[in-house]
């Protein structure tokens, strides 16, 4: 690890912190600012930061920061599934650079200077797809599910314009693309949270039965407040 100049990071948005502690002594060596990378999707728990502004607090100038989302199950990207992916960073450089370590014949990854806009789409489907799931699993509906995802579409982009994100971004893969992909498809582990909590089951009785963190269930304190 102490020779490497490229890091990517995919671990729960609360473990995040911890993981850029351990890499600060292995940063702060590089003889040029390494490349960091994480496909993670979430506020930091607590505190309500931006993944971003949690790198800037630990790193500083001394790494890149790179982030990569969109719509993608990860059992899909490994079966080799067609997959679009939205990659973001300060520096056009760095967003090309990492984007082409993911892009293949069956990857297509697109660029992005919205750092904050591509973080914020990511963080607040999360919430939308409980949501979603808690409506199905009331059974109220394909219209309700459908208007569900239109509005929070809508309340999406009008908090990330205000929070510094683009509007474009949240029409884009990482907003549009990636809250409808969670909102209807069980693969979501945020959308099963939201249909066991519609059919009365307990949240740990739902997190034992998927087995898997769900980012999500952290989130909507954060949203709240950043909407504040």
């Amino acid at each position: 690890m102490d020779e490497a100049h490229h890091y990517i990071i995919a671990v729960p948005s609360h473990a995040f912190r911890s993981v850029l502690n351990k890499l600060n002594e292995a940063v702060t060596a590089c003889s040029e600012p390494p490349t960091i990378c994480w496909g993670t999707k979430g506020f930091e728990t607590g505190t309500g930061l931006l993944l971003s502004e949690v790198f800037d607090q630990v790193l500083g100038q001394t790494a890149q920061p790179a982030v990569l989302s969109g719509p993608s199950f990860a059992i899909e990207v490994a079966q080799r599934l067609p997959t679009a992916l939205t990659v973001a960073a300060r520096n056009e450089t760095v967003a090309d650079t990492v984007a082409s370590w993911f892009r293949d014949n069956r990857t297509r990854v697109y660029t992005s200077a919205d750092l904050s806009g591509v973080q914020l789409g990511g963080a607040i489907k999360n919430v939308m797809a409980i949501a979603a799931g808690i409506s199905d699993g009331l059974g109220f509906g394909a219209n309700a599910r459908a208007a569900l995802i239109a509005r929070g579409l809508a309340e999406m982009s009008r908090l990330g314009v205000v929070l510094g994100g683009q509007i474009e971004t949240f029409m884009g893969l990482t907003g549009m693309g990636d809250l409808i992909l969670t909102c209807t498809d069980d693969q979501s582990r945020n959308r099963r949270v939201g249909l066991g909590l519609g059919k009365g089951k307990s949240k740990e009785d739902i997190l034992s039965e998927i087995g898997q963190e769900a980012e999500g269930i952290t989130q909507p304190r954060s949203c709240t407040g950043k909407a504040q």
